[in-house]
């Protein structure tokens, strides 16, 4: 498979210990690695700009890909452009339609498997933006209204779908080594709001972390349920990234959790 990896990073360490040591990727034909934007639109158009494949595939610098991604991703595509070969965005974790997610992560923020195993590609509304694979072909681009590092992965999606094109999760195991967080960052809720105002027409909008909605319910409550554990401290102390992720691949296997990736 002819691909391109892309990432827009800040962190040097969170790099190489997650994404750079993800065992496929001498496999791609470039790794670009975008430094010294403010958003990740801006970072990743310039990336598509100096991509030589079709297929590319943006990955947040803290995911580790372990081995056989690759593999699992080749055969996904295969069998989705068997099907429908002007898909728009693929990736490793999304909500659909009825709200259910789907897609295979481990998220260190919540310290578990999210999702299950599964061929092909599940149709969804959008996916989250730690894992996302376009075709340069497709045409789409990523809008810089869309400022900050939040929401663009859903505003790809619906960019997609305005076009014609259908989305879809795929269950290629990622691992997210993230820190926990009690409350999402100002700069979330800013793409929120800049969601709100782009799809007006088209809300609800579901992610993976909330409904974009017109009065913003969904928002509103996510921040006083979240408000009120932390001043009840009925959460406890948070997660925290591993120094290692490989190490907590193997442990999930030997853990029985999750199986070695078979494509």
């Amino acid at each position: 498979m002819d691909w391109t990896l892309i990432c827009a990073t800040n962190d040097e360490q969170i790099l190489r210990s997650c994404l750079l040591s993800s065992p496929d990727l001498p496999a791609a034909r470039d790794v670009l690695l975008q430094r010294g934007f403010d958003g990740a639109a801006a970072a990743y158009n310039a990336a598509m700009d100096k991509a030589r494949s079709d297929l590319l595939v943006f990955v947040h610098q803290d995911v580790y890909l372990p081995a056989g991604w690759l593999a699992r991703v080749e055969n996904a595509v295969g069998m989705i452009s068997e099907k429908d070969p002007d898909w728009g965005v693929l990736g490793v974790w999304g909500v659909q339609t009825s709200g259910e997610r789907a897609g295979l992560v481990y998220d260190g923020g919540w310290g578990r498997i999210l999702g299950g195993q599964f061929d092909g590609g599940l149709e969804v509304e959008s996916l989250d933006e730690m894992v996302l694979i376009l075709r340069k072909s497709a045409g789409l681009n990523f809008d810089p209204r869309i400022a900050g590092f939040h929401m663009y992965g859903t505003d790809i999606c619906l960019e997609a779908k305005r076009r014609g094109k259908k989305c879809y999760a795929i269950a290629a195991l990622s691992i997210h080594n993230t820190n926990q967080y009690w409350m999402l960052p100002w700069q979330f809720w800013k793409g929120y709001w800049a969601m709100r105002k782009k799809w007006r027409a088209q809300l609800p909008v579901k992610t993976t972390c909330t409904d974009i909605t017109r009065w913003c319910w969904p928002m509103i409550r996510w921040n006083v349920v979240r408000g009120v554990n932390l001043l009840t401290r009925r959460d406890s102390a948070p997660l925290k990234r591993v120094a290692d992720p490989r190490h907590l691949y193997q442990e999930l296997i030997a853990s029985g959790k999750v199986a070695p990736i078979i494509a």
